[in-house]
């Protein structure tokens, strides 16, 4: 039986509204710095060379009093303006009747990851969720990847694994962690060098072998 880890922000769930907003505040209120737009919280993040600090807030190291206010504030932001991909839910269901053992590994704090999957109502599909919190390390970093696969019993060596992510380092992680990498061209990131990109989720049971399961999204 094969495994499918998913990035969360930018694959499953478009978070980027709720993101920015909770910046925006921590910029306005700790440091009188001007709104930035969407476009750019996401850029950002998903820079492969980033100072996330001085990008957001223009400090050259981590302010404690920001990353507090960040954390307060998107605790209670984070689930206003959230919202599925279009086809994820059915993807979701589809891999579920195939079977097919899900867990969630996030650069996001695994205390944030939970809440938006309950509010989004797909927690249930997941065996596990791993945030940059559980291992102490963020994605391309593996330690998440193999911390997911000792949980559910999987050994890549055995069977095939997948991750499906919208960044290089979630291609850059799967492949340190001899998982196959999938690229989910819908989400944040257009545009990847990786050999398997999908356009849609619903292309993901097609890849891997087992439209029998398929419902289409109505």
């Amino acid at each position: 039986m094969s495994l499918i880890l998913f990035d969360m922000d930018g694959t499953l769930l478009d978070t980027r509204t709720d993101i920015t907003i909770s910046v925006n505040y921590v910029r306005t209120k700790n440091h009188a710095l001007p709104p930035l737009t969407p476009k750019q919280v996401v850029e950002y993040i998903n820079r492969d060379e980033r100072n996330l600090p001085q990008l957001f807030y223009g400090t050259v190291t981590p302010d404690p009093r920001d990353r507090e206010l960040f954390r307060r504030h998107y605790l209670q932001q984070c689930t206003k303006h959230l919202r599925l991909f279009p086809g994820i839910t059915t993807m979701l269901a589809n891999l579920r009747r195939a079977g097919i053992p899900m867990a969630v590994a996030t650069n996001a704090s695994s205390l944030f990851a939970r809440r938006m999957l309950e509010a989004a109502g797909i927690a249930h599909y997941f065996y596990a969720v791993a945030g940059a919190d559980t291992t102490g390390t963020s994605k391309p970093a593996p330690a998440m990847l193999h911390f997911l696969m000792r949980q559910i019993g999987f050994d890549p060596k055995e069977k095939q694994g997948y991750l499906l992510g919208d960044s290089a380092k979630d291609m850059e992680a799967a492949l340190r962690a001899g998982l196959i990498p999938i690229f989910a061209a819908w989400g944040f990131t257009k545009a990847s060098e990786a050999q398997r990109i999908l356009r849609h989720p619903e292309a993901l049971c097609e890849t891997l072998g087992i439209t029998e399961f398929m419902q289409r999204e109505s």
